[in-house]
């Protein structure tokens, strides 16, 4: 015998539906928009604040209708992986007994609640999703202005905090932030911007979806972020060449007039930073190319020591700052590390191109190009911001997914 839910118990479920909704898009833009809470010495950011709530939301909506996201497993399956790295690591003696250690699950555990959310998500997120987008693009936007023409001191002090390194490149706006905890993480926001507002054009062929994206095409170049600009150019040559729907002469053509432009506008805006860091680079004088180099060499000798599990985070042994998410992982996790997040990034990939003809699919396309040549020099999965983008784009493409095998497929807002 089938029961029917009542009208009052699809009217709670439905008001469940879009306060969970609510509370998955707040909880995981908030990271981008928001600046993080100083809490006992510790800047904490609210998508991490908000997962027990989505948790809570979760557990309600699932005991009345139990459904498992298994892409929820990612996170999860990282979580795990650092705390048994970081046992591992006590027990052998590659370091000392550090609760930090455990606590860096978190920056994994925290979107599991994000990702149990998905069944219980309805059709009208999508809606809800590009609107709130588009709001945090506004907010990033302009903190980005008013620092890049030097009216941006409260502002940027808000986001960076009085001691960070990175307060008076911004205030002067020699480089911007914008809501980034530095430049190259600025810089990646930019770029995410970029492919959103690209990924709108080429779905529905909106001018204004071409401005904005040039709009924060601009905001990246201000950011100065060598990284984030070949990250850029790298993601959006990819999609325009292999799945932009144009004449294949006008994509050469374009093409070439971009990669003009880029010159251009790298000495037009006198960014010395990028064009000097460049010539550094090849002649081998750039002390932040070669601190990286150093960083790998070092996570490799220690890769050597425990190359399946890793030596965990080990913050009480060694130096928590390794500026490559790639020797991050070979040191921390080992194969063990080099498996799961590459197994991640490339479910990743294949959902993206499942669903490529739209503008999530796309976005998420672009954005994984991007991670590959991000994770060179900054961390995409280990940071405390821009792993929130990797999972809103995730939740974004399994809904679209979903609904479009119901034939309801999601319309570009």
């Amino acid at each position: 015998m089938i029961f029917m839910a009542n009208p009052i118990e699809r009217r709670v479920r439905f008001e469940m539906q879009g306060v969970l909704s609510a509370v998955v898009c707040f909880g995981l833009l908030s990271a981008i928009a928001l600046p993080p809470l100083p809490i006992y010495g510790l800047d904490i950011y609210l998508v991490t604040l908000c997962a027990p709530l989505v948790a809570l939301l979760v557990f309600a909506t699932w005991s009345s209708a139990p459904v498992f996201q298994i892409s929820a497993l990612f996170p999860l399956a990282l979580g795990i992986m650092v705390c048994v790295s970081a046992l591992f690591s006590w027990h052998f003696q590659f370091s000392s007994v550090n609760a930090r250690d455990i606590v860096e699950a978190i920056k994994y555990l925290q979107f599991v609640p994000y990702l149990l959310a998905v069944p219980f998500l309805s059709r009208r997120t999508d809606k809800f999703f590009h609107k709130a987008l588009k709001f945090s693009g506004i907010v990033v936007a302009v903190v980005g202005f008013l620092q890049a023409f030097g009216m941006g001191g409260l502002v940027s002090s808000i986001y960076l905090g009085p001691d960070s390194a990175h307060l008076d490149s911004a205030l002067s706006g020699h480089r911007i932030t914008l809501t980034g905890s530095d430049p190259n993480v600025g810089g990646v926001i930019a770029a995410f911007f970029c492919a959103y507002y690209f990924s709108q054009y080429s779905v529905s062929r909106k001018v204004f979806s071409l401005f904005l994206f040039f709009v924060f095409m601009f905001l990246c170049f201000a950011t100065q972020s060598r990284t984030a600009l070949l990250a850029l150019i790298f993601g959006l040559s990819v999609y325009y060449l292999f799945f932009f729907r144009v004449f294949v002469f006008y994509k050469v053509f374009f093409l070439a007039f971009g990669f003009f432009l880029v010159f251009f506008l790298v000495f037009f805006l006198d960014l010395s930073y990028v064009y000097l860091g460049f010539q550094d680079a090849l002649a081998g004088r750039n002390n932040s190319v070669n601190v990286r180099f150093d960083n790998l060499s070092n996570a490799i000798l220690r890769f050597k020591e425990s190359p399946v599990i890793g030596v965990g985070p080990a913050k009480s042994s060694f130096s928590t700052v390794i500026d490559s998410e790639y020797a991050l992982i070979v040191q921390r996790y080992g194969l063990l590390g080099v498996f799961l997040f590459f197994g991640y990034v490339f479910y990743l990939f294949r959902l993206s191109c499942s669903g490529v003809s739209g503008v999530w699919g796309s976005c998420l396309l672009m954005f994984t190009m991007m991670a590959f040549l991000v994770m060179l020099t900054n961390n995409i999965f280990s940071g405390y911001q821009l792993m929130s983008f990797v999972v809103f784009l995730h939740i974004a493409c399994v809904l679209n997914q979903r609904f479009k095998g119901r034939g309801q497929a999601v319309q570009p807002a």
